[in-house]
């Protein structure tokens, strides 16, 4: 039987290379953890739901890593916190929406500084949380933690910990983790978009049905039944007219006061919805008009001080201007309850400053806001998105028994708007 010969490679004298093996099965390792990371790339840009993105993101990087566990951290801009979003391994669920500060621990200390970090014993890294490990039961030896970077700003940090082959993280690990992380950064953004598209495109459903829903209960409840009342009056004329032809004119005549009715209702919605004036002469002409109608409310006085106001605006803002103002008047009527509204509009030093103040019920304005996920109401919600059109500044205050004070303030220029305390 033949021997089998194991080929040694030789060095320029003869003598074996033992470290040669070992050479090749690093490069190969190394290969594969680049085909990993190209198809995790596409698996990655493919995938926009955010929740299940972050789950492949994390699996993704414990499997290219061989880690024993690993967890994803995303920022929280509104309370400068690091959220455990995803973690597998370790504490698993348990941690998971666990808060830290964005400075805290080796995480925190990666995301301020932007930097990656090696740690090969935790235990005696003074960021090290230990309580984490103490709580959910795990022991974390060794880690590395990178930062996911959008166009170099963080917006998280992904950890992986303790090898299963046991070896030390190197910097070929953290080259590649870094490589993902910067992957992963560019999928979390789009994903983020996509999330964002989806949920105005969802709140401009809603807004349409409500204005679908207002606009036939208006119709409904006015001009709609003034014409049933006009189809009745014409059928009472024509028996007036074969029983007591001399009441025919007087009977005429509140007919005539019926139609006149019905066409001033008509022409108050299209005003409402698109007011003419307001592109033709401005927003100062458009709210004196509005006024003026609005006015015609019995049990309402709407007063009007615009303190010389001539400008005019680009025609978006206007229009933005505008709809804020209706908002506003419409709530103070239909949920205040107010008896009085005052409106003000004053330009000086380059700015246009409108109020609308009523004497209504008032409300918990933290409240209102807090609660649009289970309301069907969003007009809070849409002044300060029509404020955001304008580049203007809104502000409301109110208070529950003491009316409210609805504020906005933009530039006549190209400006910002200053800063309201």
């Amino acid at each position: 039987m033949a021997k089998t010969t194991r080929t040694q490679r030789n060095d320029s004298t003869g003598k074996s290379t033992p470290n040669w093996h070992a050479r090749v099965a690093e490069l190969e390792e190394r290969v594969a953890a680049l085909q990993a990371l190209q198809e995790s790339a596409r698996t990655l840009t493919s995938e926009l739901v955010l929740d299940q993105l972050l789950a492949k993101i994390l699996q993704n990087a414990v499997q290219v890593m061989r880690a024993s566990a690993g967890s994803l951290l995303l920022h929280d801009g509104e309370t400068n916190e690091l959220v455990f979003s995803v973690v597998q391994g370790g504490g698993g669920e348990a941690l998971k929406n666990t808060r830290i500060r964005n400075n805290q621990g080796i995480a925190g200390a990666v995301f301020t500084s932007r930097q990656p970090s090696i740690v090969q014993d935790v235990q005696t890294d003074k960021r090290f949380l230990k309580g984490i490990d103490t709580k959910y039961g795990f022991q974390t030896t060794s880690m590395i933690a990178v930062p996911m970077l959008h166009k170099n700003e963080p917006v998280g940090v992904i950890e992986v910990m303790n090898k299963k082959t046991g070896d030390r993280f190197n910097d070929n690990d953290k080259e590649l983790l870094l490589a993902f992380a910067a992957q992963s950064a560019v999928a979390i953004q789009n994903a983020q978009l996509y999330q964002q598209v989806v949920a105005e495109r969802d709140r401009i459903i809603v807004v349409e049905e409500q204005v679908r829903r207002g606009l036939a209960r208006d119709l409904h409840d006015g001009p709609s039944q003034l014409i049933s009342a006009i189809i009745m009056e014409f059928r009472f004329l024509k028996e007036v007219i074969n029983r007591k032809p001399e009441k025919a004119q007087e009977e005429l005549v509140h007919l005539e006061e019926l139609a006149t009715h019905a066409l001033h209702q008509v022409r108050n919605l299209v005003f409402d919805l698109r007011p003419l004036i307001l592109e033709t002469q401005g927003l100062a002409a458009a709210l004196e008009l509005y006024v003026q109608k609005q006015r015609e409310s019995e049990g309402f006085n709407l007063q009007l001080d615009t303190d010389g106001f001539t400008a005019r605006l680009v025609a978006q803002s206007e229009a933005a201007i505008f709809s804020i103002v209706q908002e506003a008047v419409n709530n103070a009527r239909k949920h205040a309850e107010a008896k009085n509204v005052w409106i003000a509009a004053q330009q000086k030093n380059g700015f246009l400053t409108i109020t609308v103040q009523d004497d209504g019920r008032g409300f918990d304005v933290a409240s209102v806001e807090g609660g649009y996920s289970n309301r069907g109401s969003l007009g809070l919600l849409n002044m300060k998105e029509r404020a955001e059109i304008a580049s203007a500044k809104l502000s409301i205050a109110s208070q529950v028994g003491k009316g409210t004070l609805v504020s906005l303030v933009m530039p006549i220029g190209g400006d910002p708007a200053p800063k309201t305390k």
